[in-house]
């Protein structure tokens, strides 16, 4: 029997008894005819054969099960990324197999009593039209999320894979959760403008679809045509991909059609949102113009100042981001790749943030969709007109308790508010935000530390402003401080007699990185490392030093300190170190120090002002909130119920007492002048 074989030498000596690795050559339907006979009589053990499974040796645990499983015995799965398999190839495929046999296995998992294909689909198929039985395959256990990877994995390393077909898996592989298009970049290595150009791909009309699968356009000339929307697709279609149109792109390159796309459809008035009054009487609208007078009869006007056109659309985008922030300050400003890259820069000049999304747009969801209105019209009866409304009733009802939760969860956290800049206009999408999980360790006692999970809830709309406005603040900090080190490295000290705060810094400084432990503990300072830097030619110098050279002494070193102990990141003006090293620039570097400075607080101011703008307006929603329950209790308030305050008579009054915290005695305050400290000592 050779459909499968075991190696003597992988056999190794244990507890138990040696293992052998199953490895089927190949199954034929010849074989197919001799497998019961052959294993009768070749099996030495006697075990019984199962009905759907061919005989195997046992193998190592840590090794995927290689059996002859029955066809009958198997079902494809519902997340294999390829669907569509074209009969010509698998007739090809189907007589390799009846000639060669199946080479490599499938792969399987258990399900229910028989088993489920994970990848290797076209071989079962195949397999099957060659009249075979039995089929070799890895058995794996493997759970729903690590099925679907591995066969999102396998089929995508093929290279027979169809784009549209690439583009589904990718895009079910994000809308998974388990993956962004940055993992999905390190998994394939396939580049993020790849990946994304495949994504388009998604939102291609069926026609074009149709088209691209039966490789009758290219997937370029189908990346360039999905970049617009759905409307614009279906009339290039219509113009220049269907049977019998009047001018065919069919033949055209790339780079060419790419070109027509944009010249026409970026450039068509209509396919723009902003306010066009000004463009009705322009010289640059193709409507006004004598040579398309005929031509523009069916609102196809265009525009031939596009710069102008650009510039509206930009300004358009901006304004409405602006307003939709504004009508609700829980909304989250932000870009899927595809937002102009003015519109950016003037958000972000206005100190407004646009989040970069971390998964395709199509992982968000629209939100609960407002059902239309039956018209009379529509039906042949009152009867059925008034089943539809009594219909409509329920869907609006069903729609208003919806979007009642959905604002609820918004409100809460549970539920970020997207507003989505695209090319032409703003979408609103959602995302489900759950709690967090995280790890921490406990300890109660010297002996008694272990770990724990607490579940974290997400901030509320306001909270999570105020951390905005506070990374905000290190923000700015941060580059302040980063800006000052460099300021530092070309600066020149003075000799100028030394300022009461620059003595101040240095002493600090000083017992930072100079003094030993002891000293400072007898000076009644407990720092939590320093360095003593000494020799005995810097010690002799020392003791020769004049006030120039102590000055200039001083401040070198404070540049020196500030250069390296002075934070980057987490940075505040209430840190220390930073508004130290502010002070002692602004006294000797003015004009350097007030550059920095004011660069980037400018940016900190705007961005600060747009985000008070949004935490007032919660603020005064809530109060507005507030004052609607109070209305509501007082009016369903009864006098006659309300409770009898008390009399209290004067002799029941007492006395409040003046909260007295006494002073450590263990810690009495050094007084003494740094002189008279260095004279004890």
């Amino acid at each position: 029997m050779q459909t499968m074989k075991s190696d003597s030498k992988s056999k190794k000596s244990g507890k138990g008894a040696a293992a052998a690795v199953i490895v089927p050559v190949a199954v034929t339907p010849e074989t197919q005819g001799q497998t019961s006979a052959e294993t009768a009589a070749t099996q030495d053990s006697g075990a019984e054969v199962q009905a759907s499974v061919a005989p195997t040796v046992p193998v190592q645990q840590e090794e995927p099960l290689v059996q002859l499983l029955d066809l009958n015995k198997i079902v494809n799965s519902t997340y294999n990324p390829r669907k569509d398999f074209r009969e010509e190839t698998l007739l090809e495929l189907s007589e390799s197999i009846r000639q060669s046999g199946v080479l490599q296995p499938i792969c399987v998992r258990p399900k229910d009593e028989g088993f489920e294909i994970v990848y290797g689909e076209r071989r079962y198929w195949a397999a099957a039209m060659a009249g075979l039985k039995y089929i070799p395959a890895l058995v794996r256990e493997l759970t729903d999320a690590e099925a679907e990877d591995a066969a999102i994995t396998e089929n995508l390393q093929r290279e027979d894979v169809k784009p549209r077909e690439e583009a589904a898996a990718y895009n079910k592989a994000i809308q998974s959760g388990r993956h962004t298009i940055e993992s999905l970049v390190g998994k394939f290595g396939k580049s993020e403008a790849y990946i994304r150009s495949r994504l388009k791909l998604c939102g291609l009309i069926d026609a074009l679809a149709e088209q691209l699968d039966k490789e009758e356009i290219s997937v370029g000339v189908a990346t360039e045509i999905a970049k617009y929307p759905a409307e614009v697709q279906q009339q290039v279609f219509d113009e220049h991909f269907a049977e019998g149109c009047y001018s065919s792109w069919k033949n055209a390159r790339v780079k060419e059609i790419a070109r027509r796309l944009y010249e026409r459809y970026m450039t068509k008035l209509e396919s723009y949102n902003f306010d066009k009054t000004e463009c009705l009487s322009c010289q640059h609208n193709t409507a006004n113009q004598v040579l398309f007078k005929d031509e523009c009869t069916g609102g196809c006007a265009g525009c031939q100042n596009r710069e102008c056109m650009l510039r509206k659309n930009d300004e358009f985008l901006v304004q409405k981001a602006v307003k939709l922030l504004k009508d609700d300050p829980r909304t989250t400003l932000a870009t899927d790749g595809e937002t102009p890259a003015a519109v950016l820069e003037a958000l972000e000049k206005e100190g407004y943030h646009v989040e970069e999304l971390e998964y395709s747009v199509y992982h968000y969801d629209k939100g609960p969709q407002m059902p239309d209105a039956p018209q009379a019209e529509e039906f042949e009866s009152e009867e059925e007109f008034s089943e539809a409304q009594v219909e409509y009733e329920a869907e609006m009802a069903a729609f208003a308790e919806e979007t009642q939760q959905l604002e609820f969860d918004i409100s809460e956290g549970r539920v970020r508010k997207y507003a989505i800049i695209g090319n032409l206009d703003i979408e609103i999408r959602y995302e489900e935000i759950g709690d967090e999980e995280r790890e921490v360790t406990v300890n109660e006692g010297q002996d008694d530390e272990h770990k724990v999970f607490i579940t974290v809830v997400p901030p509320s709309p306001l909270e999570g402003l105020l951390q905005q406005e506070r990374r905000y603040r290190e923000i700015c900090y941060e580059h302040i401080t980063t800006d000052m080190k460099r300021v530092f490295l070309d600066v020149k000290v003075a000799n100028k007699p030394l300022q009461k705060e620059e003595q101040q810094m240095f002493y600090y400084a000083v017992m930072q990185r100079v003094m030993s432990d002891s000293k400072l503990r007898q000076c009644g300072f407990r720092p939590k490392e320093g360095s003593y830097l000494t020799d005995r030619e810097q010690f002799a110098a020392a003791g020769r030093i004049t006030a120039k050279q102590q000055a200039a002494l001083v401040r070198a070193f404070l540049v020196d300190y500030f250069r390296s102990a002075a934070p980057e990141y987490g940075c505040t003006d209430e840190t220390l170190l930073t508004g130290m090293m502010c002070r002692f620039a602004d006294m000797n570097f003015t004009e350097q120090s007030q550059k920095v400075q004011q660069e980037y607080l400018k940016v900190y101011e705007r961005r600060k002002a747009r985000l008070q703008e949004q935490i007032d307006a919660l603020h005064a929603k809530a109060e507005a909130e507030e004052m609607a329950v109070s209305m509501q209790e007082v009016s369903d308030f009864e006098p006659e119920q309300q409770p009898e305050e008390p009399e209290v008579q004067p002799d029941e009054i007492q006395p409040q007492l003046p909260t007295v915290i006494p002073a450590d005695p263990e810690i009495e305050p050094d007084t003494r002048m740094p002189e008279e400290m260095h004279m004890a000592a």
